[in-house]
């Protein structure tokens, strides 16, 4: 809903007894116009204790949204100035005869319209209601002016108790807010408005008090001070300025305006002979509400389904809900709360408060941490294969060496042949050097690809993918060769184990003590290699240091962190290794690690049963993977911990995070959450954050519950009824009617059970006793 300029107080006769039958019209709609910026406006002229019936005839002719309107004069006390009032007239139409009307009565109350002097004839405000009866009226006294504020008609000798029962009755029920030039200087105004309880529902317009349309919007006196404009967020009529003064935020005061977003739901339609749905939706909160069975949930859940092109769960098919059509301009898909949603993912052991999605972006997620704890488990992942790796080949190579005799028991005196195979066969040393397995060279193709993409699509240096080529070429020579030479060592060995068995039934004894030292020598070699390896892979992960720290941020009062235990250090993973060690074959310190601690023969074969060095080395990394778990945590407003609280104020806290969460725009639809929630919650917390974040996004809230829509002070109402089993849903603003049935009176009716039950409430709760003091 875009603002609308509204200027109520603004006179065309400056001697109201002789009015200005040739008011110029014209001229003050340019001078509006200009002010209002070519937006919607409202207008008033209220001359002084009479209405200019030529002006308004006029006025109405060339323009929409005209208030009958004019200024009295009222007496508070004798002897006392009068106060100024404004009197704005709910009337049908504004016409010839209805200004006669009013005019009869306002002659008799002010035979004379230019009050000078004596004021013991001037009307009191118990007179001018009665004489006012028949009309539908607003009064609203001048709060800020230079002169005839409603504070300045009460004596100040403090003998007059002026907020006395009978006389706060009067105001409650009569004053419904009260005008001025600009936003300041309103302080004894509003503190007697505080001592009548009246001051939160009686809000400020501000009004040029303009006399001549030329000059607009100057005031007639020079020290009248600066005119600050009103905005009012209602439709521009009688019924949008009386809802709007009892809600400080449908008026904005400024010079200049700014219009409404438009990236809102707008509309939705669907009509035949289940159903019939013509609604229009609004920026700011729109209500839903209907009897029982009147489609309630089946409008929100239908829209919600159709934007984001899902009907396949729908409740609601029989209705013909996916020919619904929605009139969506910004594509967006909105965030939904389903009536019983939270009530059930609280009652849940299988889901977290996470699984709300706009709740899982609110809470600070450090990508930081989760990338390093990933790359941690990488490394982890390479060290622990390395690690046992070794362990596996230098228990093998142990039980080869303890096969071969001592080594004085290998010397011999007899000649021996050497087997000429020996010459080609590179030694492990240098294999090390060149070999480039299948999975090695993919892996480093990947890393080549993603640091190629990456700089590709850095701005700030340049392009290296010319180089990148290069080092791939050069990958894939060294993969080729590295393949083909790894298939010649094998021919190589198959011909050298051939030889050597010729070479071993030439001389027996001569040929195995040789072999003997060769395989001796080689597996020295190899264990060395083996032990290096395992003292690097155990140095590295002897210098593991990872660890999270938990951030917070508050959102509407209550604080959100993410925990994760995740923890890998040298520490963590003694603790692990042990876990599937035997109890007896426990390692005391990290330092005490070594490959015999760790052989196959160590494991636990019980529970935890550990079948061989793969599964060892599988379990202790699984380890590491269980403690990577991220724990939601919220800390209410309070200072309680969620899950120490009440299903009822748990709803109430996730709906507070939910309608706080500000960097995500997209509509929210709520079904009934009123149906989980405390009542005291729904009169303070709730409606004071639908308040506030109603002015950035569009909320569609399904409600039972009076409070919300009238306390929440709606933009928009969606009226559901089943008329016959025939589902109707129609829309109007909260100050609007469908069917010649104001929409207040279907909230009443609806949601709070009727006027008659109101007014039987307001009685017992004898409110004539609430009196507040400065």
């Amino acid at each position: 809903m875009n603002p609308i300029y509204i200027d109520l107080h603004i006179h065309t006769s400056e001697n109201p007894n002789e009015p200005n039958n040739n008011y110029d019209v014209d001229t003050l709609l340019l001078k509006v116009k200009k002010i209002s910026q070519n937006a919607p406006f409202m207008l008033s002229l209220t001359d002084h204790n009479m209405i200019n019936k030529d002006a308004y005839l006029n006025l109405i002719s060339k323009t929409n949204h005209v208030l009958l309107g004019a200024e009295l004069h009222i007496r508070n006390y004798p002897n006392e100035s009068p106060y100024h009032c404004h009197i704005f007239f709910n009337v049908n139409s504004i016409d010839e005869e209805v200004i006669s009307n009013v005019n009869k009565i306002l002659d008799i109350l002010y035979p004379e319209k230019l009050i000078t002097g004596d004021t013991s004839k001037i009307p009191t405000i118990e007179e001018v209601v009665k004489s006012l009866d028949s009309f539908d009226f607003i009064l609203l006294p001048h709060g800020g002016q230079s002169h005839k504020t409603f504070d300045k008609s009460i004596p100040r000798n403090g003998e007059v108790k002026f907020d006395s029962t009978l006389e706060r009755s009067i105001y409650y029920n009569q004053f419904d807010g009260f005008t001025a030039r600009s936003n300041i200087g309103l302080e004894e105004t509003q503190k007697y408005f505080k001592r009548l309880g009246i001051n939160e529902f009686v809000n400020l317009i501000t009004c040029s008090d303009n006399y001549d349309p030329k000059k607009y919007p100057n005031a007639k006196t020079k020290d009248a001070g600066p005119f600050l404009p009103t905005w009012m967020y209602a439709t521009p009529t009688f019924d949008g300025l009386r809802l709007s003064l009892s809600e400080a935020s449908r008026f904005v005061y400024c010079d200049i305006i700014s219009k409404d977003w438009a990236e809102y739901i707008c509309n939705a339609n669907l009509d035949n002979d289940k159903i019939s749905i013509n609604a229009s939706l609004t920026p700011g909160l729109n209500v839903v509400i209907g009897g029982s069975s009147s489609g309630k949930t089946l409008f929100v859940d239908s829209i919600y389904r159709k934007i984001s092109g899902d009907f396949s769960e729908s409740n609601y098919k029989y209705f013909h809900v996916d020919e619904l059509s929605v009139i969506n301009p910004s594509g967006i898909i909105p965030h939904y709360i389903n009536q019983n949603f939270i009530i059930n993912l609280l009652s849940s052991d299988d889901k977290d408060v996470n699984d709300i999605e706009i709740i899982q972006k609110v809470f600070p997620i450090d990508h930081a941490i989760d990338e390093k704890i990933n790359q941690g488990l990488v490394q982890l992942k390479t060290d622990l294969s390395e690690l046992i790796k070794s362990v596996k080949q230098i228990n093998i190579l142990e039980g080869n060496l303890i096969r071969i005799p001592v080594f004085t028991r290998l010397i011999t005196k007899q000649k021996t042949k050497e087997n000429m195979y020996n010459q080609f066969i590179p030694s492990d040393e240098s294999i090390e050097t060149y070999y480039l397995s299948e999975s090695q060279y993919t892996q480093y193709i990947k890393v080549l690809d993603t640091i190629d993409s990456f700089i590709s699509k850095n701005p700030f240096v340049n392009n290296v993918t010319v180089a990148i080529n290069e080092i791939k070429e050069k990958l894939e020579s060294a993969f080729l060769i590295s393949n083909f030479e790894f298939n010649i060592k094998g021919v190589l060995e198959k011909y050298k184990d051939n030889l050597d068995e010729e070479l071993f039934t030439l001389n027996h004894e001569a040929q195995s003590k040789k072999q003997n030292k060769e395989n001796l020598l080689k597996y020295f070699a190899q264990y060395i290699t083996c032990l290096s390896n395992f003292n690097k892979a155990l140095s590295r992960i002897s210098e593991y240091d990872i660890s999270c720290e938990t951030n917070k941020i508050e959102v509407s009062g209550h604080q959100l962190s993410i925990q994760n235990s995740f923890v890998l250090n040298k520490e963590g993973i003694l603790r692990a290794f042990n876990k599937y060690l035997k109890s007896s074959n426990s390692i005391s310190v990290f330092e005490d690690i070594t490959p015999q601690s760790l052989f196959e023969s160590n494991f636990s074969k019980k529970q935890p049963k550990v079948d061989d060095y793969d599964d060892f080395q599988r379990k202790v990394y699984t380890e590491f993977e269980k403690i990577n778990k991220k724990d939601y945590k919220i800390q209410t407003s309070e200072g309680k911990q969620f899950n120490d609280i009440s299903p009822g104020w748990k709803s109430a806290v996730l709906l507070d995070i939910i309608l706080g969460y500000r960097k995500d725009m997209a509509p929210l639809i709520i079904d009934q959450p009123e149906d989980n929630l405390a009542t005291n919650y729904i009169n303070t917390g709730f409606i004071k954050t639908i308040k506030k974040i109603k002015t950035e996004k569009q909320i569609i809230l399904v409600s039972h519950n009076a409070t919300i829509p009238m306390l929440g002070d709606a933009q928009n109402v969606v009226l559901c009824r089943n008329d016959n089993n025939k589902i109707i849903i129609r829309s109007s603003p909260l100050e609007g009617k469908i069917d010649e049935k104001t929409m207040v009176d279907y909230i009443a009716e609806i949601t709070d059970g009727g006027k008659s039950s109101i007014k039987k409430r307001v009685k017992k709760y004898n409110l004539k006793s609430f009196r507040e003091e400065l």
